[in-house]
């Protein structure tokens, strides 16, 4: 904000603004500057005139016995400008503020400060910030600030009352959001954020700056309105072949032209829910119904070595007398890779699975 120090001189009456202005020539020399302009009866000054300073700056407007009062403009030699409403010399009302670096507030004043509503651009090297809404006592109160950055970045803030409720942060490779409160920085307090990039959505609850709990849109979560069916829980029979300790579970998936159910393997070491590339390339062609994540990750194969899974959501399996909706699976885009995996993804839909070695059993609760 602007501090400025104010020449008190002499001037006539006159009706600055008004499309007829009254222009004096009356001349007053003071140790801080020259008067030229209006003088009433007692020699204040009064009505329109222009005041320099000797330091460069410039006043042109009102004045009503000595003060600034009424419309005026005041030109500052480091370039900055005001230009509006003045009342006793201090900037009161509606008023608009230029900086030489083409920052600018355009709005409300009330004793020299920023007060009411109003809009601020302000420029930084590498930045501009941009706040729109109510301002208090030259502070940002209520409203939306928002950040541009030179590498084409942008974050946004609003505010209630002085405090930060939401910030939003996007770039070319991810976006960020936040709502809840926050501490004076910006930083989330005790709320929701949301973290995308690549197409991944991570959703994290915070408590006191801290994560407490944290959820992803290429995960499988227990939901209970996912899981139909009338028994509490049902047990699965694990398939092996002779002389093979390799585990089979049979999956049935939801396709226009009905196939029967496929065998995947059970392997306790594996997190992804996996289908192998034939296997999925089948299944839609029969008309799977599911949903394209646009996300692709990587993931160490049966053999350790390194592959590339795309993302899916199936729309409905079955599994015993189970229905379950909305899983995520990973296909393997890699010909060659055939494997289809039941691994821990798949098992987190439920409310909880126990294996039974011995018996060679699942089973699954769905509350």
């Amino acid at each position: 904000m602007f501090r400025i120090s104010f020449l008190f001189i002499i001037l006539s009456f006159s009706l600055f603004g008004q499309e007829k202005i009254t222009k004096c020539t009356n001349v007053k020399k003071f140790t801080t500057g020259t008067y030229i302009g209006c003088l009433d009866y007692e020699s204040n000054a009064d009505g329109f005139g222009t005041l320099t300073y000797t330091n460069g700056d410039v006043y042109q407007g009102n004045w009503s016995r000595n003060y600034f009062n009424g419309f005026g403009t005041m030109n500052f030699s480091n370039g900055d400008s005001y230009s509006g409403n003045w009342v006793k010399n201090s900037m009161e009302g509606t008023g608009k503020i230029l900086y030489a670096n083409q920052g600018y507030y355009n709005g409300n004043f009330k004793n020299n400060m920023f007060h009411g509503t109003g809009e601020q651009k302000i420029i930084f090297s590498g930045q501009y910030q941009l706040l729109k809404g109510e301002f208090r006592n030259d502070e940002f109160y209520e409203g939306t600030k928002e950040v541009f950055f030179e590498n084409g970045d942008q974050s946004t803030r609003n505010y209630i009352g002085g405090i930060i409720t939401e910030t939003a942060y996007l770039s070319s490779e991810f976006k960020k959001s936040t709502k809840g409160s926050h501490y004076s920085n910006g930083k989330l307090k005790t709320g929701l954020q949301v973290y995308t990039q690549n197409n991944i959505i991570t959703e994290s609850k915070f408590q006191d700056g801290m994560v407490v709990s944290k959820t992803s849109n290429i995960e499988n979560y227990y939901v209970d309105q996912d899981i139909l069916g009338d028994a509490h829980s049902i047990s699965i029979d694990l398939e092996r072949e002779v002389n093979d300790d390799t585990m089979y579970v049979y999956l049935g998936f939801q396709t226009k032209t009905p196939i029967q159910p496929v065998r995947f393997v059970f392997d306790t070491g594996a997190e992804m829910f996996s289908i192998g590339y034939k296997l999925f390339e089948n299944l839609k062609e029969k008309g799977l119904v599911y949903e394209d994540l646009n996300i692709t990750i990587s993931s160490l194969g049966v053999r350790g070595e390194p592959s590339e899974n795309h993302l899916i959501k199936i729309k409905e399996l079955t599994i015993g007398t189970y229905k379950v909706r909305n899983v995520i699976a990973a296909v393997e885009t890699l010909e060659t890779a055939n494997s289809s995996l039941l691994g821990v993804q798949f098992l987190k839909k439920f409310k909880e699975v126990q294996w039974s070695l011995n018996s060679n059993k699942l089973l699954f609760f769905k509350e």
